[in-house]
């Protein structure tokens, strides 16, 4: 496992370094999703969900749409999340793109959280005692860690396995990190009050019924390439977006609202997949060599 896990962080690993490269002020954000999952394929994985690229406020589950207008703005925060897999082993990072110097302090406690989080994470580690560490770390840059978004444990097939990292000490997340277990690691960092709310937008989707009478082309063609992992529309140019809405409606397909901070703080984000060791925390994708 820990061997082709460490294969789908290094396509990870360049798939965010490439994604680096394209984002410059006013590139199309469709351009960036679409070449930066073109790269996943050409690497023999698959996306394990759409390339993300969420711009200031907006925290998270942005992808591109059908003939998507969006640019990168020439000054903000843009947070770009890239997950693949390989027969089901996922790996699942991300960095924040401080564009102008204005917002460089907010990427720099996200990024610190991060790095300071993958070193507390150690067997019989709890992970509410990682959280800790990520308010801590954040606070003293001056920001507010995002107190209802999380990291999550991952398992075959399945992004988000139940068990959660927190970005502050929730005791809740009680359970201990151990050995071959693996997780995603992801502090966020805000200037506004720290809570994301769901926006009206779907962007994402993800197929949660394998039977259904009226729908079952819809579950044959996305079962067939994304499987139960989420993905986007613009991957099935069969399948038309009124197709997509009526098994939504159906409960055929889930979607995944933009989460947006409540404050419209603008949000920064650092990520690594980790697979735990005897002796700790081993990045998959070696999020902290690329920024």
């Amino acid at each position: 496992m820990l061997r082709v896990l460490r294969q789908v962080g290094d396509v990870v690993h360049r798939a965010l370094k490439y994604a680096i490269d394209l984002a410059q002020a006013e590139t199309p954000v469709l351009e960036i999703c679409e070449k930066v999952e073109g790269f996943i394929r050409a690497n023999d994985a698959k996306p394990a969900f759409p390339v993300n690229v969420s711009i200031n406020e907006v925290a998270a589950h942005y992808t591109a749409r059908r003939g998507d207008v969006l640019r990168l703005p020439k000054t903000g925060v843009v947070k770009i999340d890239v997950g693949a897999q390989r027969d089901g082993y996922i790996v699942d990072a991300a960095v924040t793109i401080a564009v102008g110097p204005v917002f460089s302090n907010l990427a720099k406690a996200a990024r610190a959280a991060l790095e300071t989080a993958l070193g507390a994470v150690k067997p019989g580690v709890k992970a509410w005692q990682v959280g800790e560490s990520v308010e801590r770390v954040i606070k003293s840059f001056g920001f507010n860690p995002i107190y209802n978004l999380t990291g999550h444990k991952i398992e075959r097939y399945i992004l988000h396995a139940g068990y959660v990292v927190p970005n502050y000490p929730d005791k809740t997340a009680s359970q201990a990190f151990a050995v071959g277990d693996v997780y995603a690691v992801e502090p966020f960092a805000t200037n506004g009050e720290g809570y994301v709310t769901d926006g009206r937008d779907i962007t994402i989707y993800r197929l949660v019924r394998m039977r259904h009478k009226t729908h079952q082309h819809v579950i044959d063609v996305v079962s067939a390439e994304a499987g139960p992992l989420p993905f986007s529309p613009r991957w099935f140019p069969q399948l038309s977006d009124a197709d997509i809405e009526s098994a939504l409606k159906a409960g055929v397909l889930q979607g995944y609202e933009v989460l947006v901070e409540r404050s419209r703080g603008y949000v920064a984000q650092f990520e690594d997949t980790v697979y735990v060791s005897e002796d700790g925390a081993v990045p998959l994708a070696r999020t902290l060599e690329l920024l």
